[in-house]
């Protein structure tokens, strides 16, 4: 009976790292996104301008390391699952080489953002899921009918980029951490060639 409950307990083990059970590891507990083609992309456009309004005016005002670990990690983590879906919906090569530079280049992000948090002993955890705006920007792509979904990819890859783009400048002018303030400076010439391409991609697309 033992053995009996250890391979069940194994096998469920095996499902969850696989990613065959529940929501994707990002995603709030509880969400359900919609089915891809059942989204309407023009409420997708104008959820996506009112977050990306959002998204700026809290970008603007981020000075403390609390604040900036908390919005360039969730960002990263848009980026990175943004990134996975457009991998496998998207039929354009070179936006598939954009989605698979972004997944690789936002964990490298974090994972240096979080080497220097440890470095510097802080208490300061990241956050481990997707905030509400950001959720909801992945929900429109997964939402997404095929015909849409690279404009949408490519529409929000814009605005997100811009977005980190004042983050990263803000934090490195007015931050209250040296150490991070040096990160911040050092990412914002990265992001900045991100959003050209993103904006090149758009452009050819329209």
């Amino acid at each position: 009976m033992k053995k009996s409950h250890l391979l069940s307990a194994a096998a469920v083990l095996s499902l969850c790292l696989s990613g065959n059970l529940n929501a994707d590891p990002v995603d709030q507990a509880g969400n359900v996104s919609p089915a891809a083609g059942t989204s309407n992309n023009t409420m997708s456009a104008v959820k996506d301008e009112a977050g990306y309004a959002v998204g700026v005016v809290s970008a603007e005002m981020t000075t403390t390391l609390k604040g900036f670990v908390a919005a360039a990690t969730t960002g990263d983590m848009y980026e990175v699952e943004a990134g996975k879906i457009a991998e496998e919906r998207t039929q354009d090569p070179q936006i598939k080489a954009f989605a698979e530079k972004m997944v690789k280049a936002h964990t490298e992000s974090t994972d240096k953002l979080k080497s220097l948090l440890v470095a510097m002993k802080s208490d300061i955890v990241p956050p481990a899921k997707l905030d509400d705006r950001r959720e909801s920007m992945i929900d429109e792509l997964r939402g997404a009918k095929d015909a849409d979904f690279d404009a949408r990819y490519l529409t929000q890859q814009v605005d997100a980029h811009k977005e980190a783009l004042i983050l990263m400048h803000g934090y490195t002018k007015d931050g209250d951490v040296p150490s991070i303030t040096r990160f911040a400076a050092k990412m914002a010439p990265l992001v900045q060639s991100h959003l050209a391409i993103a904006e090149h991609l758009a452009k050819a697309g329209a």
